[in-house]
């Protein structure tokens, strides 16, 4: 019997780290899919600086946005105590030490990298702009009387992740496109292929992937 065992993720969060350890000991899968590819591995696994380094060649605008987005979550993996992407190194040492195969399933970056240099700059400059207020949007959020209040230690809840990506795919639907739908179908059809080689399969991705994956794996 095929069965495939989700774990959506934040990757500064603790629970994740858990939940993907608990995950691959609980069900002893025959494969790890990691929302990952291989250069964005080696980036998380050396610390290196590579995938900016790249991104110099494609304008300033697409460094920048990519410079303010990784400084932001890095900001906010400090903040908890957890180095952004953790969940997923974690996930493949544990898959390791079990001698279960790793099989990333993300896009490579490079190709994301290049389809954000090729989009409108109007576009560009809008989320360039939101990315900068970011940390004092934040700060402000502390003082709010929202009863919606995030753990930055604990993946949000499905209402509140489900709602945030339909606000991003609203206000910004060609930077959603490329990051999140063109990205949806390419790991689908990646998880798909691996459930014909294998019987039973853990998939680690970050929970802002995990609906539109489901609904593509649905048809």
């Amino acid at each position: 019997m095929k069965r495939i065992v989700f774990v959506p993720t934040s990757h500064i969060a603790e629970q994740s780290l858990l939940a993907v350890r608990h995950a691959i000991e609980k069900e002893e899968p025959d494969c790890v899919a990691i929302e990952l590819d291989r250069n964005r591995y080696h980036a998380l696994l050396h610390g290196k600086q590579s995938n900016m380094d790249a991104l110099k060649s494609l304008g300033f605008i697409t460094f920048l946005i990519f410079f303010f987005m990784k400084t932001l979550q890095s900001w906010l993996g400090k903040k908890v105590g957890i180095f952004p992407g953790s969940e997923m190194l974690g996930a493949i040492k544990e898959a390791q030490k079990k001698e279960i195969p790793v099989v990333f399933i993300d896009r490579d970056i490079r190709l994301t990298f290049i389809e954000i240099q090729r989009m409108p700059k109007k576009e560009k400059l809008r989320i360039l702009w939101l990315l900068i207020r970011s940390p004092l949007l934040i700060f402000l959020s502390k003082f709010s009387r929202s009863s919606k209040k995030i753990d930055l230690r604990k993946v949000p809840e499905k209402e509140i992740i489900s709602e945030a990506m339909q606000v991003f795919k609203k206000e910004f639907p060609i930077f959603y496109k490329i990051l999140v739908s063109d990205r949806n179908i390419i790991m689908a059809q990646r998880i798909k292929t691996l459930s014909e080689r294998f019987d039973k399969i853990v998939v680690v991705i970050g929970a802002g992937h995990y609906e539109g994956i489901m609904k593509i794996l649905g048809k």
